[in-house]
């Protein structure tokens, strides 16, 4: 009987001291973010394992009662007893930092700077976390708060219900063009920025922070991220998009990055046809061949270089070159018969890009920038009916085309000064711009020229108190062209935080602006610079804790004497409508909520509404107009060691408005040239939006060699494409989609006369990708 029960309890203790499995995450007590190579340690010192760069580890133990120490620098050690937890494979250690909040203190100079931490200043992993690393960076920005909306099947947003132009756009302090490629009107366009290269993406809508050539809404400003000292190299091979993004030592102190990303050409021309055009050649009950033609021709790359250097003084350089070039063609076959092609190229053109900037920040708060920015587009419009009278081939389908070159030389300084003024910390910015614009176009049967060059100087004098609960900036200034236009620029903005704890506070925000920006207008053909100027407005709350955070807002806008929107093949021609001024007034409300690291969700809605006050008082709908714009995403774990996540995203929008245009055409009267015309108008229908995307996650745990980081995904665009129910159309289905214009004839005996009208067609369909990202070093 004793050998028996001696018997029992040697298997009892030796299933208790068994190795045992441990899966789990260490995470940032502060931002709740996962830390990467943290050591997991015996009370010995011996190490079991490193987080990856998600957080993760998974291990063996001696026993379940085991004793480790959790360990990274920069953190406080923490010791965990096993034991305490009840499900070993779904632990969740966290780790807060060595360094203590003390109000986001700096020190400068030997003084004591408050620094608040912008709540528009979002680190790229945060913006990956809720939707994935998607096709496009704009796809990140639609959750920032303020952005209102995003233009149909293309990089440009609203902000606070701007139009897309106001909205400005930095890399750095180098201000740079909305960067896309393949902006046609179905969703293959991609950000030339690589969101691998930033750190961060910021918004500035008041002057008291960030650059001083904002726009007339805001400035969405793209931080690179400093290259990695050591080597390493991050690939995508997916259906859709390859990239490869290499990292490296460069000389002594300084390292160096090499990104290059290309659209597959075969992917384009399926997205397109998906997305673009209608199958008018399908007739399931025929047995006859259906010949087709090849409807595009598409091609898009880009490639970026960085080259970083930081001294012992903590000051630091930055050299950035960017280069991004698009071709494409699209035909249209007009035949509706099986065995017929007869393609018409409806569009043609190219669109490059090329910047180089150089950047230099020093310790002590003076930083100045230099850069050169070249943008070239040419494009070319037709319809598929020869709708002009007397011509013949493709001169009766010819709508108009153009090419323009822009560039842009600037430099910039920024000064924070030591000194104080009524207990303010003070900065000046000074920004100068020289443009040059080049455009050619046909008309009156020859090739017509127009070039403009304009020299545009920005300066501010910004005032800050900054203290741990409120936060003032005030800045002056103005913005001025050579040619004698200029307007003031001026803003106001107040924050203040109620505290409950160190981490959870509720927060009042408000603040004004009077803005001025550099445009240029057409007068026949003439290039003419002005200041186009707007004022601002909003209040709102914020209510931010640990886990939920909840942003609601409302907002104003007026504009003076507007710039009406423009056809860019028509620009010479004279606008007969002209704006007298333009309201807006909208609501917006962002929430967002997460647990440890099993689901979160993010919801960022809003609605706008405004019109242009035309001169012979008719009005036109403001076109950021939505009656509802929103937009949803769910992550969510299912799995406790969570390598498998899922992303659920929806979009949608309703009642955004649509023009058409009333274009007489340049022509000969008795013997003189008479130069175009359009007169723009509110179409009758509406453009509708719906969109529901899946993507799926597999992180494969640990570190394989020299891979750090391996992840395959499945990404399912417009799941409900084919959902048919009424009451569930705004799940997704073929919405009609704005792709193009065409022509209608005012008058069957002019040749010259005639409206362009939205081109309605089929919108997007279920479209999947895949492939696989992953990161190695050395």
């Amino acid at each position: 009987m004793f050998r028996r029960i001696l018997y029992f309890f040697l298997l009892a203790y030796s299933a208790w001291a068994a190795p045992v499995r441990i899966v789990g995450v260490v995470l940032d007590g502060a931002t709740d973010r996962p830390i990467a190579d943290v050591e997991l340690l015996y009370k010995s010192g011996k190490t079991l394992v490193q987080s990856n760069s998600f957080g993760r580890f998974e291990t063996e133990v001696e026993s379940q009662n085991a004793s480790l120490l959790v360990l990274k620098k920069g953190y406080d050690s923490l010791w965990v007893e096993l034991s305490d937890y009840p499900d070993l494979l779904d632990l969740v250690f966290v780790l807060s930092a060595e360094l203590r909040d003390l109000g986001q203190s700096t020190i400068v100079a030997g003084e004591a700077e408050i620094q608040w931490q912008s709540a528009h200043q979002v680190e790229l992993s945060e913006l990956e976390d809720a939707a994935g690393m998607r096709l496009d960076l704009a796809e990140h920005l639609t959750q920032m708060s303020g952005i209102s909306g995003q233009k149909d099947f293309s990089s440009d947003l609203y902000y606070n219900g701007s139009r897309a132009k106001d909205v400005s756009y930095h890399l750095g302090r180098l201000r740079v063009p909305n960067m896309r490629h393949l902006d046609l009107g179905f969703p293959g366009n991609l950000s030339v920025i690589n969101p691998r290269t930033l750190s961060q993406i910021e918004t500035h809508d008041h002057y008291g922070a960030g650059p001083a050539d904002q726009g007339l809404a805001a400035s969405i400003q793209y931080q690179p991220q400093a290259p990695r000292d050591s080597f390493s190299a991050s690939f995508s091979l997916g259906v859709t998009l390859q990239e490869l993004v290499i990292e490296s030592p460069f000389f002594i102190g300084n390292s160096f990055r090499f990104s290059f990303r290309r659209l597959d050409e075969a992917m384009l021309k399926n997205l397109g046809e998906k997305f673009f055009l209608e199958m008018k050649k399908s007739d399931p009950y025929s047995d006859e061949p259906i010949k087709t033609a090849n409807p595009f021709n598409l091609s898009a790359f880009d490639i970026t270089s960085t080259i970083y250097g930081l001294d012992s003084m903590g000051n630091n350089w930055s050299l950035n070159l960017l280069y991004s070039d698009d071709e494409y063609v699209i035909r249209q076959d007009t035949t509706n018969a099986m065995s017929e092609v007869n393609s018409i190229d409806i569009i043609k053109g190219t669109q490059s890009f090329f910047v180089l900037g150089f950047e230099y920040n020093a310790f002590l708060g003076t930083s100045f920038h230099l850069g050169y920015v070249r943008e070239l587009d040419s494009d070319t419009l037709r319809d598929t009916t020869g709708f002009r009278t007397g011509l013949v081939g493709e001169e009766a389908s010819f709508i108009d085309g153009y090419e323009m070159e822009k560039t842009k030389w600037s430099a910039g300084l920024e000064k924070q000064f030591s000194g104080h003024i009524l207990g303010a910390d003070l900065a000046f910015n000074l920004v100068i711009d020289r443009y040059g614009l080049e455009r050619q176009f046909p008309d009156f049967s020859a090739l017509q020229k127009s070039k403009l060059q304009a020299y545009v100087f920005n300066a501010l004098s910004q005032m800050r108190w900054h203290s741990i609960n409120r936060k003032t900036d005030l800045a002056i200034g103005a913005v001025t062209s050579l040619d004698g236009s200029s307007s003031p620029l001026a803003s106001l903005d107040i924050e203040q935080k109620f505290f409950k704890n160190d981490q959870d506070y509720f927060r009042l925000f408000w603040g004004s602006a009077w803005r001025g920006d550099f445009e240029y207008r057409y007068i026949q053909k003439e290039i003419h610079p002005f200041i186009e100027k707007a004022a601002s407005t909003k209040l709102g709350g914020a209510y931010v804790s640990k886990y939920l955070s909840i942003e609601p807002q409302t907002f104003a806008r007026y504009y003076l004497n507007p710039k009406l929107p423009e056809l860019q093949a028509h620009a010479h021609y004279s606008e007969l409508n002209k704006a007298n001024y333009a309201w807006v007034l909208g609501l917006q409300n962002k929430i967002e909520w997460k647990s440890s690291h099993h689901f979160s969700v993010l919801s960022n809605a809003s609605s706008v509404y405004g019109e242009y006050e035309l001169e012979n008082k008719k009005s036109l709908p403001w076109e950021s107009n939505a009656r509802l714009d929103l937009l949803h995403h769910f992550r969510f774990y299912p799995r406790k060691d969570s390598l498998v996540s899922f992303i659920l995203s929806h979009q949608a929008a309703w009642h955004r408005p649509l023009y058409y245009y009333k274009v007489k055409a340049s022509r000969m009267e008795s013997g003189e040239e008479v130069w175009g015309t359009r007169e723009i108008k509110s179409y009758h229908l509406y453009s509708d939006l719906f969109r529901t995307d899946l993507r799926v996650n597999l992180d494969l745990p640990g570190q394989k060699s020299i891979f750090k980081q391996v992840r395959f995904y499945l990404e399912a665009n417009n799941i409900f494409a084919h959902l048919k129910a009424k009451h569930f159309r705004f799940l997704g289905g073929e919405n009609d989609r704005n792709r193009s214009l065409v022509t209608q004839k005012q008058d069957e005996n002019s040749k010259y006369t005639y409206d362009l009208v939205p081109l309605m067609s089929k919108g997007m369909g279920l479209f999947i990708q895949f492939g696989v990202e992953g990161r190695f070093g050395i």
